[in-house]
């Protein structure tokens, strides 16, 4: 192990140990990693608590933390929030990013343009309306978190891109989505999304992923006003309807459109495919044949009967345990009551 990898070891030894000094931990870029993005492997913050210096040429506009993650040392509870003192340890740059690091809480500094927080433990942003300036963020990836409401976002109405992937989003708020008025692509993908409140997207998108969710039946584009969208990925949901004429009048730059794993069956999908191909939309290969719908419809079926299987053995189990656990409690109490009655009965013979 070489020299540094030992002390950086050291360091954070006294870190998890909870060992903190008045001495900051200093660290430079990565050799020649300046040039594009100032990067630092293994760099220390816990809010409250002594937390590492960067020592970078200036002015620092990107930096990078916790990578090449071959580099990193820890990742436990090593960088757990991102918030206006790391923001001044890093000298304001205008670029962060900070992926598999653990961290939990986003704070929105004004001046901020691009922010890469992927696979992390974020569960709150904190954007308060300012009065009198504006978030200067333009860029936001929070894909792979624990986020499940947007509204905190509201005050971000610079975004130009959002992704918002792998979280916990069952509604999105139609209010919040309507003040990005300069948002051109939005990435709802893999959540549990079972409605998207169409009528509020920006008119500003020019893709939308809404893939892996929870739509179902007839995904209806009424009332949208989508007229920049270029490209709508709509695979692995549950609708069987799409209205084509109506989401081209919503859309009517629309280029492409992807709805391979939904249930739409294929007399209904040689139409769909029809009224695209007439409208030179290119789309994937979405058409199920009809035994094939079935096949798919009986499998989904299963599964949900296998699911519901286990779940029933499950409760049984518990249920047994429960009548096991009761059924001992009032045998030693029998016992109990059993050996008391016993002495008194041979205190009284004596």
């Amino acid at each position: 192990m070489s020299l540094e990898r030992v002390l950086v070891f050291l360091l954070l030894l006294t870190y998890s140990s909870g060992n903190y000094t008045s001495t900051l931990w200093e660290h430079r870029c990565d050799p020649g990693s300046e040039i594009f993005a100032c990067t630092v492997p293994n760099f220390l913050y816990k809010p409250n608590q002594n937390h590492s210096k960067l020592i970078a040429p200036e002015p620092v506009h990107k930096v990078r933390l916790a990578y090449p993650s071959d580099k990193v040392i820890s990742r436990q509870d090593v960088i757990i929030a991102y918030d206006a003192t790391l923001h001044d340890a890093l000298h304001r740059p205008k670029a962060v990013q900070i992926a598999n690091a653990a961290i939990k809480r986003f704070e929105v500094p004004l001046d901020l343009e691009y922010a890469d927080f992927r696979d992390n433990y974020i569960q709150t942003v904190i954007a308060p309306q300012v009065n009198g300036s504006d978030y200067a963020l333009r860029y936001l990836d929070l894909r792979n978190n624990e986020m499940d409401r947007i509204d905190n976002l509201n005050a971000l109405v610079n975004l130009e891109t959002l992704i918002l992937s792998h979280n916990r989003f069952i509604i999105v708020d139609g209010s919040t989505l309507s003040r990005f008025t300069k948002l051109t692509g939005l990435h709802l993908g893999s959540n549990s999304l079972d409605e998207i409140p169409v009528t509020h997207l920006p008119a500003t998108l020019e893709w939308l992923v809404l893939s892996h969710n929870m739509l179902f039946a007839t995904m209806d584009f009424t009332g949208a006003h989508l007229p920049a969208l270029k490209v709508l990925d709509l695979q692995h949901n549950f609708c069987n309807e799409l209205n084509v004429s109506v989401l081209l009048v919503a859309a009517p730059k629309l280029e492409g459109i992807m709805l391979e794993g939904n249930f739409i069956s294929g007399k209904e999908a040689k139409d769909i495919m029809q009224s695209l191909v007439d409208a030179g939309v290119s789309h994937d290969k979405f058409i199920t044949s009809d035994e094939e719908m079935v096949a798919e419809e009986n499998h989904y079926y299963r599964t949900q009967q296998k699911l519901k299987m286990h779940e029933d053995i499950i409760s049984a189990m518990l249920a047994v345990v429960n009548v096991c656990v009761i059924g001992w409690g009032v045998f030693r109490v029998y016992k109990s009551r059993s050996s008391t009655e016993t002495v008194r009965a041979d205190c009284s013979s004596v």
